[in-house]
């Protein structure tokens, strides 16, 4: 899926509320070797004041009229990701609907992983 200029503001403005602590995005809007079209990411450096901190991603795609939804750490998600290239899929989830029930998925997939470690 391409999307015009006004969906990918759009879409910026979407992501970037529902994650706030999650800066730097960026897109790709054309399919090509490493896209299937519309792909959408952010980034969250644990520790800016480290040079080797770790990077942890939230990238928001589109395959057909689906939309899918992934936390990684490393680099964002794209068609080649690999942990042998520095980066990892810690979450994704399932093709969605919409923009908004992709970032609702992806969200209810961080609580889950994050309760995990929760000692309270």
């Amino acid at each position: 899926m391409i999307l015009t200029e006004s969906e990918i503001k759009q879409a910026l403005d979407q992501a970037s509320t529902a994650f706030p602590n999650f800066t730097d995005w960026e897109y790709n809007n054309e399919v090509n070797q490493q896209y299937f079209g519309f792909s959408l990411w952010g980034q969250f450096v644990l520790d800016p004041e480290e040079i080797m901190s770790q990077c942890f991603f939230i990238t928001l795609d589109t395959y057909k009229e689906k939309w899918g939804s992934h936390l990684t750490i490393g680099q964002p998600s794209y068609l080649w990701s690999s942990a042998n290239v520095g980066d990892a899929h810690l979450l994704s989830t399932e093709d969605n609907d919409s923009l908004d029930d992709a970032i609702t998925a992806l969200k209810a997939e961080m609580m889950l992983l994050f309760n995990a470690f929760s000692v309270v």
